[in-house]
């Protein structure tokens, strides 16, 4: 077993733990979603396959492409900035 060590104001301790909430059972969700993305893993081979497939059609021109979107760029880009 692994020990991970996390640093949290007495303050903000306090008010989780007079919440009520179950610590250990959020850290262990906070945790598993760094670690799970929601899409199935495959091997480098495949990765691999896949990426020379895209290559192939960009060179190709055989592709498609999603167009660019300008709107939600620019609310990544403000929202990046007021973090």
């Amino acid at each position: 077993m692994q020990t991970l060590q996390f640093q949290i104001q007495d303050d903000v301790y306090a008010d989780i733990v007079d919440s009520g909430i179950d610590i250990q059972t959020k850290f262990k969700e906070f945790i598993h979603h760094l670690t799970d993305d929601g899409y199935p893993s495959i091997s480098t081979e495949e990765a691999s396959q896949r990426v020379s497939q895209a290559v192939d059609r960009y060179r190709n021109g055989t592709g498609t492409h999603s167009p660019f979107d300008h709107d939600f760029k620019n609310e990544m880009h403000s929202y990046i900035e007021n973090l």
